[in-house]
């Protein structure tokens, strides 16, 4: 059980610093409660969302996620993604669904990151059950152009 947790607590530091703090606390909370979740991707590359943007569309196999690169809370490190573990095995939302047991235990993680100021992409119209994020209060793209600025500015000053 330890080895799941640091690996899950490994990528929540993967995370903008900001949100670190709530993130490790509703995970914490999740584990107390005995509910196994595994946080399965914290902060992505922009390479890494263009390959999983890529699968369903331009390669073989399903669609993974509807973000383009750059357009995933994930790139600005304010995403995560998590499931349940079940022995050494990971179960998505469709193996937890029929089970009441386990749809209760992913509704309470859901729950525990709400608590904590997280959305859940549960309760969105495109229905993504294991993504949460926390966007500070802005969309991705007020923070888009913020990022922007900040990347503008820290260019200028190398510049000088």
């Amino acid at each position: 059980m330890i080895e799941f947790v640091d690996v899950s607590l490994g990528r929540i530091r993967t995370l903008n610093p900001k949100v670190i703090e709530s993130a490790t606390k509703a995970f914490q909370k999740s584990i107390s409660q005995f509910i196994p979740v595994y946080i399965v991707w914290g902060s992505r590359t922009i390479e890494q969302q263009d390959l999983l943007y890529r699968s369903g569309r331009t390669m073989l196999g399903p669609i993974i996620t509807a973000r383009r690169p750059g357009y995933s809370a994930h790139n600005l490190q304010l995403g995560l993604d998590f499931c349940l573990l079940s022995g050494k095995r990971l179960l998505s939302w469709n193996e937890c669904f029929e089970n009441p047991v386990l749809h209760e235990k992913w509704y309470r993680v859901i729950r525990n990151f709400e608590a904590v100021g997280w959305e859940s992409g549960w309760r969105w119209p495109s229905f993504e059950p294991g993504h949460l994020q926390n966007l500070m209060g802005h969309t991705i793209g007020e923070l888009q152009i913020s990022y922007k600025r900040h990347e503008d500015r820290n260019n200028r000053n190398q510049d000088v």
